[in-house]
């Protein structure tokens, strides 16, 4: 074992004894550490963390394999108490594993304790007296999981710590009452690969003592750091998203049992304390006063633990509970009471704070364990009314259904089968009822073809349904009032993450409410559709463009078959194909085409017409010039710094795992030294690529695209594009008033953020003076104007969904209609192009109606009117394809991300 590791292992022994000799080499130097429970005797049998990893708890940072080595060997150790379950696998290979604990009589029947939480959750199947028999005879289940960010280390050797105590603890009222009336699921450690990513930094930058400076190398992470997984992508926002494998694992495990505590245990700054509930404003508005009731009681009960133990806290500040994609809130609208506790990071083994005090991981250890088992002894204490309050919560749900002006979601297929499929496909893995229509549907004036997606809104998880499908989910109209007073102050908002998803929107897919009870509607279970077997064709086949077509695409450029665009419309057999169809001629493939075709069409739900006859009746002919050959292009990703990690890492997904795109990511430092001449596109993901790509690596750059090349700029990217000196891009970011960003070198924020403008101004949101002035004297300023800050960027929005209007003659939209909804986070205002140098693909609707879902000042979504959303232009046989907002938002915005991967298969073709 390593020697640093050794010396302060022997100096946090798990009863707070230390070693005297080691004493001297510990982050802690002068007083025994407090102990983790103090006065308890230990169960021998049951291995400590030592006796298997060698370490006590807090001593070491446990990597993610000994975390799987210890529960194991927990589990082997109390095969009574204890059911290890691995409900998935990480992008890298790595288990997820929950350790279920509880008393020797509950987990004797926990196939049936399962069950019975199944049944309460859907009360609609509930007989008479059943649902009293359930909640007087079920555990209360209660979910602990541990680091969903890899580099917030400390919740990681709590959990390994709380599952020992339950299961060694002796003589403890409150684990004997915990294992009675509780069941526990502890998930150690939810990203394991970010994990990896830390633990590796951190050994190979440490030396022989553990180093306290903040900026130390053991704590300064290199790109992207730890917090994210493989993909790079921030799972805590990921859980209606599902686009990650371990976000996946997650929803499905909480669907198989329906805990009714969740608990996300996170770390923040080192000169924080702790956070745990009641959360900050804004609470979601489909948050019930039931759960709010919850928050406080388990809040109280960790601050009257945290007093007695003397540990600093804080809530109601910071974490709120709005976005229905966090770990906590996602379970929240399911009926869970959800929270987040957040602990002081040491982002080592020590870290010095900025008072000076020393904060210790074990620290972060001990007061993580002491939340974590203080609210599984609060849970425990309130058994029935937390299993009540569930069941009311899933049945008051359907009720709302019921009586709601709304009772159902209609989803038409459309043009686009597979997108529509997709969309309901994802509301069916967050465990909602999907069905399909057997008949047609009238609605008003339109009417809905069979086989139309019908989700109704009486169902036990339909607060979260409203959240997903309603575009108008409010934040309380005083914090809004407070937001505003803070801006015009130029004072940091409060707004934590983004205010707007609403999902038709990001999927631009139709949704159609619908007034009518459903028993006016005939439905089927969905199922898969059957296999497609296309008929030999004698000229070829056709494949109206769309997220289905695009995938199947490459796929098919990856079995060998040679495909061509129609940049233009058709008229073909009496029906016509819009702009964007993709063509394959028998001719020109080989003799299993027809086969090949139809399995990639069954998998990728592609429509595929066969044709036997090339003439046209309207619009351009199969062998016009206007009908390009596709090249199966070659990508490079720009990766590492100054790249933004999330936008590589979502840029990265949805090329190789959305559309089965191979790419090459290659890192801003050895751009010199790639062959550019080997690549059809570059795609720079948001950054600021000023010292990455200066000089002689810009000027190659540019000369690739001259010579045939396609530029894809994401967000700050797209920004970088514009500077002089660059020139890769002819049009301007603007300031606040409007005016070119280079007339006065002001500068906007880039994406992330949660709307805070750079610098800060002292005017005032009272408005100026309007009292005369005194005899003689100079008559009074108006002081809101006269302290505004002369050169601002725009006013930041923390994330909305506005719409933008679609130009569809250019190929860039194929698949899209005329109106597409661009999620805008940051404060990018571009001017559009000059008619003479490109095209404005899409430019930002105008009006009140130009939001389509969130929160947007007036100023703001009256400067991004008219403005560039996203631009194509020309530069010598290439050309530069720039998205001013990322396409690839938290791989949820499907109607943008289709025209990102058009200007990666589409591009070269032009």
């Amino acid at each position: 074992m390593n020697t640093r590791i050794l010396a302060y292992s022997l100096a946090v022994m798990l009863t707070g004894m230390t070693a005297s000799s080691s004493l001297a080499q510990a982050p802690a130097a002068s007083a025994a550490p407090a102990p983790f429970a103090p006065g308890v005797r230990y169960d021998v049998t049951i291995p400590t963390l030592a006796q298997v990893l060698g370490h006590e708890p807090g001593a070491a940072i446990t990597p993610p394999d000994g975390v799987i080595t210890y529960v194991k060997a927990l589990a082997q150790a109390a095969p009574t108490r204890t059911r290890l379950i691995e409900y998935g696998r990480t992008w890298e290979g790595r288990p997820l594993v929950v350790l279920a604990i509880a008393s020797a009589e509950r987990m004797a029947q926990l196939d049936a304790v399962q069950k019975g939480l199944q049944r309460l959750a859907d009360p609609r199947g509930l007989a008479a007296g059943e649902e009293a028999t359930l909640i007087a005879s079920l555990p209360v289940a209660v979910w602990l999981m541990h680091a969903v960010h890899g580099n917030e280390i400390s919740s990681v050797d709590a959990a390994l710590l709380e599952a020992y105590h339950l299961l060694a603890a002796q003589d403890d009222p409150d684990v004997t009452r915990i294992l009675r009336e509780t069941l526990v699921l502890i998930d150690p450690l939810e990203n394991p690969d970010g994990r990896a990513r830390f633990v590796a930094s951190n050994t190979q930058a440490m030396g022989p003592w553990p180093d306290a400076e903040p900026f130390a190398a053991e704590h300064n992470e290199p790109w992207p750091g730890g917090r994210s997984n493989h993909y790079l992508f921030d799972m805590n926002r990921d859980w209606f998203a599902q686009s990650q494998l371990e976000t996946r694992g997650r929803t499905r495990f909480f669907l198989q049992w329906f805990p009714q505590v969740v608990v996300d245990l996170h770390e923040m700054s080192g000169d924080s304390s702790y956070y745990f509930a009641p959360p900050a404003d804004p609470l979601n508005p489909h948050i019930t006063p039931q759960q709010i009731g919850w928050f406080s009681t388990i809040g109280k009960a960790n601050a009257a633990k945290f007093d007695e133990r003397g540990f600093a806290y804080f809530n109601r500040e910071v974490y709120d509970s709005f976005y229905p994609g966090y770990g906590e809130s996602w379970p929240i609208f399911h009926g869970a009471i959800g929270m987040t506790y957040e602990m002081a990071s040491a982002r080592g083994l020590v870290w010095r704070r900025s008072d000076g005090d020393q904060l210790t991981y074990r620290d972060g250890v001990l007061r993580h364990f002491t939340a974590a088992m203080t609210t599984l002894a609060t849970s425990a204490a309130n058994r029935q009314p937390l299993l009540r309050d569930f069941v009311a919560y899933r049945r008051s749900a359907i009720t709302d259904g019921e009586k709601g002006s709304t009772r159902a979601w209609l989803v038409p297929v459309g043009a686009d089968p597979a997108r529509a499929h997709r969309f309901a496909q994802l509301l069916r893995d967050q465990g909602f009822d999907v069905s399909q229509s057997t008949e047609a549907i009238t609605v008003g004036a339109r009417t809905l073809a069979a086989g139309t997606y019908v989700v109704p809104a009486a169902q036990p998880a339909g607060r979260l349904l409203q959240n997903l499908l309603d575009p108008s989910v409010a934040q309380p109209a005083a914090f809004v009032t407070e937001q505003d007073r803070r801006r015009r102050k130029r004072l940091p908002d409060q707004m934590y993450d983004v205010t707007g998803w609403h999902l038709p929107s990001a999927y631009d897919v139709d949704v159609v409410p619908f007034d009518r009870p459903l028993t006016t509607v005939r439905t089927q279970p969905m199922a898969a559709p059957p296999a497609v077997t296309l008929p030999a064709a004698k000229v070829g086949y056709v494949m109206p463009w769309g997220i289905g077509t695009a995938r199947l695409v490459v796929a098919a450029q990856a079995a060998g078959l040679r495909l061509r665009f129609a940049d233009e419309s058709f008229t073909l057999a009496g029906r016509t194909y819009p702009a964007g169809t993709a063509i394959v001629r028998s001719v020109e493939n080989p003799a299993d085409t027809t086969a090949v075709l139809s399995r990639l069409a069954t998998e990728h739900r592609a429509e595929i017409v066969a044709v036997d006859s090339a003439f046209t009746e309207a619009g351009i002919s199969l062998g016009s010039n206007r009908v390009v050959p596709l090249k199966a292009p070659r990508v490079l990703l720009a990766w590492d710094a100054p790249v933004s990690s999330q936008s590589a890492g979502w840029a990265r997904y949805v090329l190789e795992r959305r559309f089965g795109q191979r790419v090459t990511a290659v890192r801003v430092s050895a751009f010199m030294m790639a062959d550019l001449t080997r690549f059809d596109v570059v795609v720079l993901p948001s950054g600021n690529y000023t010292q990455g790509l200066g000089g002689p690596a810009l000027q190659r750059l540019k000369d690739w695209v001259s010579a045939g090349g396609t530029l894809v700029t994401i967000a700050e990217a797209s920004r970088w594009a514009t500077r002089d000196g660059v020139n890769l891009l002819d049009t301007t970011t603007e300031l606040r008033d409007g005016r070119p960003e280079s007339a006065g070198g002001g500068g906007g924020t880039g994406t992330g953020g949660a709307g805070r403008p750079s610098g800060s101004g002292g005017a005032s949101g009272g408005g100026g003076s309007t009292s005369a002035a005194p005899a003689g004297g100079a008559a009074s300023i108006d002081l809101e104007k006269a302290t505004l800050p002369k050169e601002e960027p725009p006013i930041a929005t923390s994330g909305a969904l506005m719409r933008a209007t679609v130009d569809t003659e250019h190929w860039l939209a194929a698949g899209s209609d005329d109106v597409l909804h661009v999620m805008v986070e940051g404060s990018r205002v571009f001017s559009p192009i000059t008619l003479d140098k490109g095209r404005n693909v899409a430019t930002y609707a105008t009006g009140e109606q130009a939001v389509a879902a969130g929160l947007m000042w007036p100023e703001a979504r009256t400067l991004l009117g008219n403005k560039a959303a996203i631009i194509a232009q020309p530069r010598g046989r290439g050309h530069v394809i720039a998205f001013m907002e990322d396409p690839n938002f938290r791989a949820f915005t499907e109607g943008t991300a289709l025209l990102f991967i058009n200007a990666v298969l589409l591009g070269p073709a032009h």
